[in-house]
């Protein structure tokens, strides 16, 4: 498999009143085409930093971030960080999007083309002409995700993909990050509060703690890690994290 992102020894430090506040330090890590990594941990961790920091909305203190081997190639990164905000409300879907395509640089002649396959992706192509104020929270979601395709990025950024949608959407939501892993060939990096998504989503995990790897695996190697057991059934995702995140805490 390609190798899609490779971070070497990420590291970033803020001054503060009290001295250095080492957010996230020495973070290494990879991902190859058509995987899927989840980040986990508890709040204060340094996953929004990572992620920040990979998609070039934070400079490291120190480290390298590469895309296809290309250092600091963020033409090839898509993100989704969600929410309600990020749109223009009293504009289409379709009219959001052409705006974006205009700023990702695709071609004028290659837009409206463009515009019409990341909709269709997320299911979103009959809503084409509906306001992104009358869209829900799930159809929003997904909108976030289709801005995120635009220019066919080789890296995808999910920040909380389902947050605040009901179980039905959450799971057409699930389905189509899937698809896109096995269609496009799209490797993502997924952050979620929600152990059954990750449990569901990831082929592994880094669990993060205190601006730290504490560890790499899949979903199996760190149930076996818990040591979390029951006679009648395997024990979850949800029960192995908890039993390990008060160790991730930061002091």
């Amino acid at each position: 498999m390609k190798n899609i992102l490779k971070v070497e020894n990420l590291t970033k430090i803020y001054k503060t009143k009290k001295g250095n506040f080492e957010a996230v330090s020495n973070i290494n890590f990879e991902i190859n085409e058509g995987e899927i990594i989840s980040l986990i941990g508890p709040n204060g961790a340094g996953k929004t930093t990572i992620v920040s920091m990979i998609g070039g909305y934070l400079l490291p203190t120190s480290g390298e971030i590469f895309i296809q081997n290309k250092l600091n190639n963020r033409q090839n990164i898509g993100v989704s960080f969600g929410g309600d905000l990020g749109f223009y409300g009293r504009v289409s879907a379709e009219d959001n999007l052409k705006f974006y395509a205009d700023l990702a640089n695709i071609p004028y002649k290659e837009r409206n083309q463009e515009v019409m396959r990341v909709l269709k992706i997320v299911n979103l192509d009959d809503n084409k002409k509906q306001l992104v104020q009358e869209f829900s929270k799930g159809m929003n979601q997904r909108l976030h995700i289709a801005k995120a395709l635009l220019g066919r990025p080789k890296l995808l950024l999910l920040d909380e993909p389902t947050n605040g949608v009901d179980v039905e959407m959450a799971s057409e939501i699930r389905n189509t990050i899937k698809l896109l892993t096995k269609n496009e060939g799209v490797a993502i990096l997924l952050t979620s509060h929600i152990m059954g998504e990750i449990e569901a989503l990831s082929d592994s995990l880094i669990l993060i703690g205190d601006g730290h790897i504490h560890f790499k695996g899949t979903v199996k190697d760190l149930i076996n890690k818990s040591g979390v057991s029951h006679t009648d059934r395997l024990a979850t995702l949800e029960e192995s994290y908890l039993a390990i995140a008060p160790s991730l805490r930061r002091n």
